[in-house]
């Protein structure tokens, strides 16, 4: 992961609020009435893409990354979320999500390999990887909001920076283009529907979840996403807890723009063990 000015601050207003008290209180978990929640955590990924890049051949095969070419089929991934309840009754809800994947490995080809107009043979030996890079912001309101749980819907938008690459030696017709990356990459804002529901069964446990769907056709990119999560949080101290999520997020659709012409299935899913702070 890339290093993130928002991760060190994170860290320390965790560490900050770990030892604070707060004049209000409830019977039910205290992160339903604060005004902000921050979650800080660990993705245990499982990765899977399928890449198409075919230059003037929107037609192409798309790429297994993971079996073809060799790119690492799980990650370590940081996970980074922060929300605001503002407004009359605390109904309005902003929230923001950042996470980035650099993706890579290297393969002995067991069949023909085809990106960017180029063909790397059967047996030839090729690098490739992927990078991913997301922020989520979402809007909301509730519609059913206590001390004891939280149901709202809205809208938000995913900013999406994909890159990927194959490295090798590959062939344009029948000539050897000796040693060459090819890269393709796009950046795409997409806007989405969005709904969550928090549930708070005693003081220091909460149950929480989130949807975030889009399928449409936006400028370059035809297609579907989806970001999804479910979890349980566990406070011991007042403004400090620990949350254990899973975490979906699909990427599925045809990208065309000059710098990516193709194919795009991408896929994250896994647990997400986070240390969380609300005041």
């Amino acid at each position: 992961m890339k290093n993130n000015p928002f991760l060190y601050l994170s860290v320390i207003v965790l560490a900050s609020l770990s030892g604070t008290a707060h004049a209000q209180d409830s019977s039910y978990h205290p992160a339903l009435i604060d005004n902000f929640n921050l979650s800080v955590g660990a993705f245990r990924s499982d990765q899977a893409f399928k890449l198409g890049a075919e230059g003037h051949e929107l037609e192409g095969k798309e790429i297994n990354f993971n079996q073809s070419v060799g790119v690492d089929k799980s990650n370590i991934i940081g996970n980074l979320e922060l929300s605001w309840k503002f407004g009359k009754g605390r109904k309005w809800h902003i929230a923001g999500q950042y996470f980035s994947n650099n993706a890579s490995g290297d393969a002995t080809l067991r069949e023909d390999v085809e990106w960017q107009d180029v063909t790397f043979p059967k047996g030839s030996f090729v690098e490739a990887g992927v990078q991913f890079d997301i922020i989520r912001v979402f809007v909301g309101r509730s519609f059913i909001k206590n001390e004891r749980q939280n149901f709202g819907v809205g809208l938000g938008i995913h900013d999406l920076d994909v890159s990927a690459y194959i490295g090798g030696e590959g062939l344009i017709g029948a000539e050897s283009t000796g040693y060459q990356r090819y890269d393709a990459k796009f950046n795409q804002p997409l806007p989405n529907l969005g709904a969550w529901y928090d549930y708070s069964p005693a003081r220091k446990w909460l149950i929480h979840t989130r949807v975030d769907w889009i399928g449409a056709d936006i400028d370059e990119y035809d297609g579907s996403l989806w970001n999804v999560n479910v979890g349980v949080n566990y406070q011991p101290w007042r403004n400090v807890g620990l949350d254990l999520s899973y975490e979906f997020f699909r990427l599925n659709g045809i990208v065309d723009k000059s710098s990516w012409y193709g194919g795009l299935k991408m896929s994250y899913s896994g647990p997400v063990l986070s240390v969380t702070a609300n005041w």
